[in-house]
């Protein structure tokens, strides 16, 4: 399913708000999302533009919640840069 950049993004943050003093991590991940598309817009199959608009392409709204935990398991485990190559 296409969804807009910025309802994922809103989405993801919310979920990662759901842990305790994420405020801080909610924010470093739209900003590194934000770098991310930046870097990979039109390399990048999950990546689209239709009708002038970004789009995120997602399987389920299953992968919003798989997004926000691996990124917490990363920042855990030190594998920030990990994440992103493999997002």
């Amino acid at each position: 399913m296409k969804m807009p950049i910025r309802e994922l993004v809103e989405q993801v943050k919310e979920e990662l708000l759901c842990y305790e003093d994420a405020a801080g991590i909610a924010q470093r991940w739209e900003t590194e999302f934000f770098q991310w598309t930046k870097a990979h817009q039109g390399r990048h199959k999950d990546l689209m533009t239709v009708g002038g608009k970004p789009y995120f392409q997602i399987r389920d709204e299953e992968e919003i919640f798989e997004i926000a935990d691996a990124y917490m398991d990363a920042l855990e485990e030190d594998r920030v840069k990990q994440y992103w190559e493999k997002f």
